[in-house]
């Protein structure tokens, strides 16, 4: 039986990538119905919007009746999902979401494997955004290398894109705290080449346990990089990763909220521009690498990938558990799907490795 995809609640509409992940949905998802929906509900969405709390499951469970997907854009993922899984199985209602953390991904699984979702052929698909969705869906292409050794992902991004306060927390949270393998998050500063230039990124978390990606029977290490496209800010968010680290995340987020003004004026010297670079590695070697430039909507490319989960599900038999991008999704799906958002996409074999 086909998956029924004929209504879907996106939970966090009125943010920043919320506002995007609807108007891509509504876009790309002929005959569904797309609900908002925030904790504060029509007063901040307007008629048709629905009420719920991703943190309470009552308010949850009155809302899903009749959505057959929820994609839940509610960051920072720094909460307990159980709420929301548990919601989803008792309503049969599919799952997406965006979130960037190994954490929270590790402990959606659990609860989604307590709760039955896949005896219930509820699907699951956590991280369903740049990281680690589409990083890990173009790392399976790297499968034919011979000798691959690691994967290493690059990101920049356009300091004119809109800010708030969610997407600013999640960036700096994970800043100046220890990193699987030795060191810290940010620690240091390197200079890489992408989209035709020079940019500076510092090292940063991936969303995948333990930093390693598996592709097909191999399991090698995946190295992040988070960068922007105004040099400076990379060292300057080297220094300040210290003291970040030592912050609350109640003071991390006052700290944010008061930011933001400021943030946004530096914005109107960026640019919108992002790039995303996911190279394979062989004997240290660079062996195969694919750029994607959004060059003028960059937050476009972590909101799409949920549309593409959607019409997967939408499309195929009906399965439950928990799933990856890359279980729906092909590479040459997801290129296609970015190019036609105007984005410049490109591959290339490194015949010198």
């Amino acid at each position: 039986m086909a998956a029924r995809i004929e209504s879907v609640l996106v939970l966090g509409a009125g943010g920043v990538l919320g506002r995007r992940v609807t108007r891509l949905l509504e876009e790309g998802l002929p005959g569904a119905r797309v609900v908002p929906a925030s904790r504060r509900g029509p007063a901040a969405l307007g008629r048709g919007a629905r009420s719920a709390d991703v943190r309470d499951g009552l308010s949850l469970s009155r809302v899903l009746g009749d959505i057959d997907l929820l994609v839940n854009v509610v960051g920072p993922y720094d909460y307990d999902p159980k709420p929301v899984v548990e919601a989803c199985v008792a309503a049969h209602t599919h799952y997406i979401d965006l979130a960037e953390g190994a954490a929270f991904i590790a402990a959606l699984r659990a609860a989604a494997e307590r709760a039955g979702a896949a005896a219930a052929g509820v699907a699951f698909v956590p991280g369903c955004s740049t990281v680690p969705g589409l990083v890990e869906l173009f790392a399976q292409g790297f499968a034919r290398v011979d000798g691959l050794s690691a994967v290493d992902a690059w990101l920049s991004l356009g300091t004119r894109n809109p800010p708030s306060v969610p997407l600013l927390q999640g960036l700096l949270r994970p800043l100046g705290r220890e990193a699987p393998g030795g060191g810290r998050w940010y620690d240091e500063v390197v200079r890489r080449r992408a989209d035709g230039r020079s940019l500076a990124f510092g090292r940063y978390p991936s969303g995948l346990a333990g930093e390693r990606v598996r592709i097909g029977a191999r399991e090698v290490p995946l190295r992040f990089h988070v960068g922007f496209d105004r040099a400076a800010l990379a060292p300057a968010l080297r220094l300040a990763a210290p003291y970040l680290a030592r912050l609350s995340d109640e003071r991390l987020g006052q700290l944010v909220r008061a930011a933001v003004p400021a943030v946004r004026l530096v914005g109107r010297f960026g640019s919108p521009r992002g790039v995303l670079r996911v190279e394979a590695l062989a004997g240290g070697r660079l062996a195969e690498h694919v750029e994607v430039v959004a060059v003028s909507e960059g937050l476009d490319v972590p909101s799409a990938p949920p549309l593409w989960a959607a019409r997967a599900l939408r499309a195929a038999p009906r399965q439950g558990g928990v799933l990856r991008l890359f279980d729906l999704v092909t590479r040459g799906d997801a290129l296609a799907g970015l190019a036609a958002l105007r984005c410049a996409v490109s591959e290339h074999v490194h015949s010198d490795a």
